[in-house]
């Protein structure tokens, strides 16, 4: 995983300003939008770092500085006794994944090649379980090919082989009744994330015919929360992890107005999608690329064709960004107002 300089607001601020009067982004700046980042509400990681030529067990935070909570420590002890040391130099990387209300998976990443470290891996699991009721699931992973598992990195293709050890493979999204699945994308520090769709709502003011289409969707977390505000909200991500995730939080609304769709982002896709006589009406479509990436070739052609009512871009890269708001204002959109978001504090963005 690439490592990245931490930003304080006021430089993070700083340079949103010099984007806007470098690349003349048109429309309002409204407030930074972030919450205060809590340890028990963010993920962490037990890595392998190589220092010289050894592997070195580490702690890696969320954020620069913050102290881990109790079982993160308590699991870091427990991997350098005696006992345990098979299951070390297997290791790859233990990931703390925050539900957002307290409670985590922990996936674990570990050669178990052999019947030693296999038993080694189900002392630790026991010990977790056992120790910390924190820890509602855990789950061994393995790659193919290998690379270090980050739900976040999508740039090398990968499958990813999961055992459950206990728990299940859906966590929590804060208190709401909504889940994702332990491999999907969210960010380490789950405050401002959890409450980003009450934001939304705000900054767009979605009438009750209004529609929406979540693009990038991962579990669809967005869309459903915001679907009691609109007739009708459709979601769109690859990810089968994803697809499943998404059609639980489906089946938690009280009205069954949530379709997921599984599939790639492309012209083809959304010209069959808006050609349905079914699919006619005011949209909104929101989209979410993951790292930052640009949107494919020939979709924002096609999306200014459909002539939504509005189109929401979630980007982490201002660099691409700027390009984007300048192909759709060719295409007849202007943008309007841009809400800076702060959902991983620990990270340059």
């Amino acid at each position: 995983m690439k490592t990245t300089t931490t930003e304080s607001s006021s430089e993070k601020n700083q340079r949103l300003q010099d984007w806007v009067k470098e690349e003349k982004i048109p429309g309002k700046i409204q407030a930074w939008f972030s919450k205060e980042s809590e340890s028990i509400h963010s993920d962490w990681r037990l890595i392998q770092v190589k220092r010289g030529t050894q592997l070195i067990l580490s702690i890696e935070p969320p954020v620069e500085g913050m102290l881990p909570p109790l079982f993160v420590q308590e699991a870091y002890d427990q991997l350098h006794k005696d006992h345990l040391q098979v299951l070390k130099k297997a290791l790859v990387q233990v990931w703390f994944r925050a539900s957002g209300n307290g409670t985590f998976a922990a996936l674990v990443q570990a050669n178990l090649k052999t019947a030693a470290t296999t038993k080694a891996y189900k002392v630790f699991v026991s010990f977790l379980e056992r120790q910390f009721p924190e820890i509602i699931s855990c789950h061994h992973i393995q790659t193919l090919p290998f690379a270090f598992f980050d739900p976040s990195d999508r740039s090398t293709p990968m499958r990813i082989d999961i055992r459950s050890s206990f728990g299940s493979v859906f966590l929590p999204i804060g208190n709401s009744s909504f889940c994702s699945h332990v491999l999907d994308w969210s960010p380490r520090c789950k405050s401002a994330w959890i409450e980003m769709p009450e934001r939304i709502k705000s900054f767009i003011h979605p009438n009750p015919d209004d529609r929406l289409l979540e693009v990038h969707a991962s579990s669809g977390y967005l869309a459903a929360s915001l679907a009691p505000f609109f007739k009708t909200v459709d979601t769109l991500e690859p990810l089968d992890s994803s697809k499943q995730a998404a059609i639980k939080n489906a089946h938690a609304l009280e009205k069954s107005n949530m379709t997921v769709h599984t599939g790639r982002l492309e012209e083809k896709w959304l010209l069959s999608f808006f050609n349905r006589p079914e699919n006619e009406g005011k949209w909104t479509i929101l989209f979410n690329p993951p790292q930052g990436e640009p949107l494919p070739s020939g979709v924002i052609v096609t999306t200014t064709k459909i002539q939504p009512e509005r189109i929401l871009l979630i980007s982490s890269n201002l660099f691409e960004a700027a390009k984007e708001v300048k192909r759709f204002r060719r295409e007849g959109y202007m943008l309007r107002k841009t809400v800076p978001m702060d959902l991983e504090p620990g990270k340059k963005s």
